[in-house]
């Protein structure tokens, strides 16, 4: 377990940014956004996860990869559904970038590195953090540019911040530059977390 936390810590943020990137900056200005695609993400990667790890045995290998991609497509189609029936709001919101879900790495990553090659609680647990981690990028971006940004919570107006709003961070500029801090902040608080366990 602990090579895992220190697997996750060291190598998630790093991954996340040029694999994720995309998604988050789309999907951080407003929270609703936000806590929409990590839903998606965070339900794609684990159950993607959890039929790779538990078919891996009984498909062959030359035939994985587009296995891989039934599945996390075939996901990303029923989240894509339910989120239309319950919140199509949001899914507005998020456009053609929850769809384009089921080609991004991030499942694939965990498919491939973890599902594939670990038994079922570590793969549950890798796609959990991995899931949550994510989330929690986009929420916090999504707190800075909303609030900074639009000047606003939950789509609801900050009558005090009217006249203060940053308008660059609720554009892709400010997307990626507050996705870069959050980041830097996130690994620095890990390697910190990493180098005392190993301490």
């Amino acid at each position: 377990m602990k090579n895992l936390k220190n697997y996750l810590l060291r190598g998630t943020p790093s991954l996340l940014l040029p694999i994720g990137a995309g998604f988050v900056m789309a999907s951080s200005s407003d929270i609703r956004a936000a806590l929409g695609m990590g839903f998606a993400v965070l339900v794609v990667t684990l159950l993607s996860s959890l039929v790779v790890c538990l078919i891996k045995k009984f498909t062959p290998e030359k035939f994985h990869l587009p296995i891989h991609v039934l599945i996390v497509t075939g996901f990303v189609s029923l989240v894509d559904m339910l989120m239309q029936a319950y919140v199509p709001n949001v899914v507005t919101m998020l456009g053609v970038h929850l769809a384009a879900l089921a080609v991004s790495a991030v499942p694939y990553r965990e498919t491939i590195e973890v599902a594939e090659v670990s038994g079922m609680k570590k793969t549950v647990v890798s796609a959990l953090i991995t899931g949550l981690f994510f989330t929690l990028i986009m929420v916090a971006c999504a707190l800075i540019r909303e609030v900074l940004g639009n000047g606003s919570f939950f789509g609801l107006e900050i009558g005090f911040l009217a006249n203060y709003k940053i308008s660059a961070l609720a554009g892709a500029f400010g997307g990626y530059l507050v996705l870069a801090i959050v980041l830097a902040i996130i690994r620095a608080i890990g390697e910190k977390f990493v180098d005392k366990e190993d301490n």
